[in-house]
């Protein structure tokens, strides 16, 4: 037989007294692992020691997601097969020592610390995944309810230093948290494309548009034309002399201007007659179609040295005078975390950014200057703030007293008793059964009440894809808000880290969300966002012009019910979970405040002095032209360093879809994104001529002059 190997050798010093113990490796339990790996050694080793101390939850909950991990990380090794016991060469161990195998052909188990033999891989690749995301599963629950104790325990103190203890730990639980959320939304994805592949459907990628290829026209001789005697006009006076320009330097900021070399021909006298059909007004959620919201808060504004409320209130007139008809308040109500998003009592509002009477009178001071304020709506989920009789955190206290039978049984961190969700279930947090027509008649309720008591006049849904969305248009409905919108986040499509030219797919989602509610709920144009920031950052012009000529976003697909915007609390401010590029964010404005879709401005960039002078040049060109959210788009270029549109009214009624014929009895704007030399004045756009009223580094807007007075003609 085969000698035996040497016995494992633990060293550790006790005192100053350096001692050996022998580890008999063949006493570690291989069926136990890593649970009791390791207490096993050391009990081998000192069979005096105390016995390991009994675990937390939370470390249990830890412990059996390691556990399952390591079993998941298992069947994805490559497979093993044993050595033929002729070679006997088996190296095992990750410490660099070689150990023979035994007499039965098969390696034994390593010391604490030492390789295992993997398994072999399953032949379905769904049961990987599937075992993943139960791991996922898993460590997300044991992030969330790590986060949330730690918020629950921050939250009921009023010590300084103890609060500034939990700092740490809070912060590292809430990213922990994000990771695992991140890693499981990953695999959803993964999930789909198994599905979607073995059910025979490919998603190809249309190819990107070719590339212009300028060819050199032929010559054409000049069509001789009979002489015309010059009209004889009366005599002008020479101008006076104008001071010599330097043309050594150029602002960054300026555009120069080539005119056309007929534009004499064009006579922007006469006004062109109005459609023969009147277009009706646009039938859309938000307000009479011509809003420009304001997020009036990022990430951070409930760690602000003043209460929020009262910064807001103090700039409403500010906010009014900038142009902004509407204003996105952070969530008021109760809430384990600082910023609002995980609210526990509804009734009390009493938040982190001021008391319900500070909140009261920001509400005041926005619609004495004519704002709507919008309060930010999270009723996917829900904070218990008491235990039920097996220690879970279900039972809601407050006006709204709910216990375990109004949590979705989704999720069985939480021993809710309700039904099955309808929606994509949310870790962090109970997920609210909307099923139940007790709780939806409570929501309705407390609805009314915000509108009618408080005095808000909008609605934004938080994670609106966490229930249905016939029960967001049954809250519309009830309540009736001035404007109504849904965060419907869902990811873009990518091949690995580079975004598809397609992405109708996505836009289709956000379309049959904001169809679910009947109609009366508009959404967040996350599509817009994702093609816009890549198109500027890599000068790919060409993505913002879909296959049928339309803008590539939600905007072009329904535009009356798209609110587009550049960045949020989310995806910029401290978080930066999805950024615009900070340097063509110019651009990106240029873009929202000039197409269809009511535009949101971030309240970071609105109040940086670099970009504040911009964004109210071009609120100010979209309020004199009159643009709404049903604006028609004429598409002239889309192709690498240019884009270039004329957009306007619309000629006729498009209750859906994008409208691309422009009524020229109204004014229009033209505007283009580039290095790359455009005019509408060579290309006679709208036959009238145009003269730039904004313009910055790779952005232009001009307006038609036949609609600008005299003075702005001259300027």
């Amino acid at each position: 037989p085969e000698p035996e190997p040497e016995p494992a050798y633990n060293s550790y010093n006790v005192g100053n007294v350096a001692r050996q113990e022998i580890v008999d490796t063949d006493n570690i339990d291989p069926e136990n692992q890593p649970r009791n790996m390791l207490s096993q050694a050391q009990q081998t080793a000192n069979p005096y020691a105390a016995p390991p101390s009994e675990t937390s939850e939370v470390e249990e909950r830890f412990a059996s997601a390691f556990e399952r991990s390591q079993a998941d990380a298992a069947w994805n090794a490559p497979s093993w097969e044993p050595p033929a016991p002729a070679q006997n060469n088996f190296s095992w161990g990750g410490d660099g020592n070689d150990y023979e195998p035994r007499e039965d052909g098969y390696p034994h188990p390593e010391p604490y610390g030492g390789a295992y033999a993997p398994l072999p891989v399953p032949e379905d690749p769904a049961a990987v995944l599937s075992a993943q995301m139960r791991v996922a599963a898993a460590e997300m629950a044991a992030a969330a309810a790590e986060f949330v104790q730690l918020e629950r325990e921050r939250a009921s103190t009023s010590d300084a230093s103890e609060i500034d203890r939990l700092q740490g730990p809070r912060l590292d639980a809430q990213a922990a948290l994000e990771r695992t959320m991140h890693s499981m939304k990953a695999m959803l994805t993964e999930r789909d494309a198994m599905r979607e592949r073995a059910m025979g459907i490919v998603h190809s990628e249309p190819e990107a548009p070719p590339a212009v290829v300028y060819e050199p026209r032929p010559y054409e001789p000049p069509i001789p034309r009979p002489y015309e005697a010059p009209i004889p006009r009366p005599y002008e006076a020479p101008p006076t002399a104008q001071p010599a320009v330097d043309r050594d330097h150029v602002p960054p900021q300026s555009f120069v201007e080539f005119p056309s070399m007929d534009e004499e021909d064009i006579d922007v006298s006469m006004i062109p007659p109005p459609p023969s059909v009147a277009v009706p007004p646009p039938v859309t959620p938000m307000g009479e179609g011509a809003e420009i919201m304001l997020q009036g808060f990022n990430w951070e504004s409930c760690n602000s040295g003043v209460k929020w409320h009262n910064v807001i209130a103090n700039e409403a007139r500010s906010i009014r005078d900038a142009g902004f008809t509407a204003v996105w308040l952070p969530p008021p109500t109760k809430s384990v975390s600082d910023q609002g998003y995980l609210p526990s009592d509804l009734y009390n509002l009493n938040s982190f950014y001021g008391s319900e009477g500070e909140l009261r009178g920001c509400i005041r001071a926005l619609k004495d200057v004519g704002i709507c304020p919008v309060a930010d709506i999270v009723i996917n989920h829900r904070c218990a703030e008491a235990q039920s009789s097996d220690g879970r955190w279900n039972i809601f206290t407050g006006r709204m007293a709910w216990d375990q039978r109004a949590i979705t049984t989704d999720n069985p961190e939480y021993g809710g008793q309700g039904n099955g969700g309808t929606g994509e279930d949310y870790g962090p947090a109970p997920n609210i059964d909307h099923t139940q027509d007790w709780v939806r008649n409570d929501i309705k309720e407390w609805l009314h009440w915000m509108k009618n008591d408080i005095g808000f006049g909008g609605w934004r849904f938080d994670f609106v894809k966490g229930y249905a969305g016939h029960f967001t248009g049954e809250y519309v409905g009830d309540t009736m808000p001035y404007v109504s919108v849904g965060e419907h986040w869902v990811s873009c499509n990518y091949n690995h880290s580079h975004l598809e030219y397609n992405q109708d797919s996505h836009r289709q989602s956000t379309y049959d969300w904001c169809n679910s509610t009947g109609g009366n709920t508009a959404a967040f144009d996350f599509t817009t966002k994702g093609i816009l920031q890549e198109a500027v950052r890599n000068r790919e012009y060409w993505r913002l012009n879909d296959s049928q000529g339309n803008p590539a976003g939600f905007c072009g697909s329904w535009p009356t019910h798209a609110v587009t915007f550049l960045e949020n609390h989310d995806t910029g401010s401290t978080l930066q979970h999805w950024p615009f590029p900070t340097e063509r964010l110019p651009e990106g404005y240029a873009y929202i405040l000039t197409h269809p879709g009511t535009p949101t401005v971030f309240y970071d960039h609105w109040k940086d002095h670099a970009l504040q002078e911009d964004i109210q040049r071009l609120i100010d060109i979209r309020r004199r032209v009159g643009l709404k959210c049903n604006a028609a788009v004429q598409i002239q270029k889309a192709e690498d360093g240019c884009y270039a549109a004329h957009v306007g009214h619309p000629a006729v009624g498009v209750e859906r879809g994008a409208c691309k014929e422009i009524d020229m009895s109204k004014p229009s704007l033209c505007m283009k994104l580039g290095p790359a030399d455009w005019s509408p004045n060579q290309g006679r756009v709208g036959d009238t001529k145009w003269k730039v009223m904004a313009s910055g580094d790779g952005w232009a807007v001009w307006e038609n002059v036949r609609f600008l007075s005299a003075e702005q003609r001259a300027r």
